[in-house]
């Protein structure tokens, strides 16, 4: 098998582990009323104001995704948009003091699901799948040469 054979499958395996991360992240934050996607908004957020553009950019979802979550996320009253100083037209979102509540409610939930998943690999195991994952990202996300 080629290394880019191996690749082709490990995307295969990387989307069918997304799916099951956005399952599983869904099932740690249902009893706030939140999905995945809403957590990964609050997330982004937390520690510091940033524009729909750049939520979706930090955590990998399309603009259109970010602007809904962050929509639905102000409604329950979790985040608040301010106008940007340095950009009129793109507002910024900031966590409320019911986000922070929140965040800090998830936090122990997902510990311990981190802590019961990642007993399938040891912290090595882990640490060179992060650093593969990062080298292909940036691969991908760097020019063509």
């Amino acid at each position: 098998m080629t290394a880019a054979d191996r690749l082709t499958e490990l995307v295969d395996e990387v989307f069918r582990l997304a799916d099951a991360f956005s399952r599983a992240g869904d099932g740690i934050v249902a009893e706030d009323g939140l999905t995945a996607s809403r957590w990964l908004t609050l997330g982004a957020v937390a520690h510091g104001p940033l524009s729909v553009a750049a939520i979706a950019r930090r955590r990998g979802l399309r603009r259109q995704s970010a602007a809904e979550a962050v929509a639905q996320l102000e409604a329950a009253g979790l985040v608040t948009r301010a106008p940007d100083p340095a950009d009129a037209r793109a507002p910024l979102v900031t966590l409320t003091e019911k986000g922070c509540a929140v965040l800090d409610g998830i936090r122990p939930r997902r510990r311990a699901w981190a802590e019961r998943t990642a007993e399938a690999a040891d912290e090595h195991e882990l640490a060179r799948a992060v650093d593969l994952a990062r080298r292909l990202r940036e691969r991908m996300e760097s020019p063509s040469p």
